[in-house]
């Protein structure tokens, strides 16, 4: 699953606080899955991620990446 795809899903729960931890999530997954691929590798899209729930939740325009 892509990012747009995520925030699709995410935008489905009932409230934005569930939107929000399920985006968190499925980035969480992301990282593990680098980290153990490239140990050492910490780097996360929380931000990006947080910020395109939040704007497609509110119901504005968003260019997600």
């Amino acid at each position: 699953m892509n990012i747009s795809e995520a925030v699709t899903e995410a935008c489905k729960e009932d409230t934005l606080e569930d939107a929000l931890t399920f985006i968190c999530i499925w980035e969480m997954e992301r990282i593990v899955v680098r980290v153990r691929e490239h140990p050492g590798t910490w780097d996360s899209c929380f931000g990006i991620c947080i910020k395109t729930v939040m704007e497609a939740y509110n119901g504005k325009k968003t260019d997600t990446p």
